[in-house]
């Protein structure tokens, strides 16, 4: 086992990564259910990109984790250091719901936005707050990642935006989120 200084270390890494691994979970969920209902060619695309490299990071993550687990046998049954509430079923459930229920191809990607949006500035709010750590550094990786994608999805939103024309597509998502009540990108 290791010493109690180590353990505290590892545990910290491992609710660090679980936390990431439930994030990348819902991710991969909500960017495939976007791509498989995304009309636009190119907005699919980039919903199915983001797909790949969240399975990408899924198994990288889970690669860590199981590196863990051969350290410390015993990291499983040890109590938990991190809980974030909300954060167990992943930062994207909500958007993967919102998909459900009928949405265009502009209000898609909206809702990508405010995943990934919300999913950045959560790792990245506790990442900074941590001391120097595995920990620490899983969610700055992290954080660095979600803002990868966050800017991607903007790119998107705006190209589709212009390519089919603001007046048909706005119309439809600025509805969306004044009933919604968020603010545009």
């Amino acid at each position: 086992p290791a010493a109690k200084g180590g353990t505290t270390e590892m545990i910290f890494a491992r609710d660090a990564l679980r936390i990431a691994i439930a994030t990348e979970r819902s991710g991969l969920e909500f960017y495939s259910r976007a791509a498989r209902i995304t009309k636009d060619a190119r907005g699919r695309s980039v919903f199915q990109k983001l797909a790949e490299e969240e399975k990408e990071h899924l198994g990288t993550l889970q690669a860590r984790y199981a590196q863990l687990l051969k350290i410390d046998p015993q990291l499983e049954s040890r109590p938990a250091f991190l809980f974030f509430k909300g954060s167990a079923h992943g930062l994207f459930a909500e958007g993967t719901d919102r998909l459900t229920r009928g949405v265009n191809d502009a209000q898609a990607l909206l809702i990508g936005i405010r995943c990934a949006r919300g999913s950045h500035r959560f790792f990245k709010k506790y990442g900074e707050r941590f001391e120097d750590s595995e920990g620490k550094q899983i969610f700055m990786e992290f954080a660095d990642e979600e803002k990868v994608h966050l800017e991607l999805l903007i790119r998107e939103y705006k190209s589709l935006i212009k390519r089919k024309g603001r007046r048909r597509i706005g119309n439809q998502a600025d509805s969306s989120r004044r009933a919604s009540g968020r603010r545009h990108v």
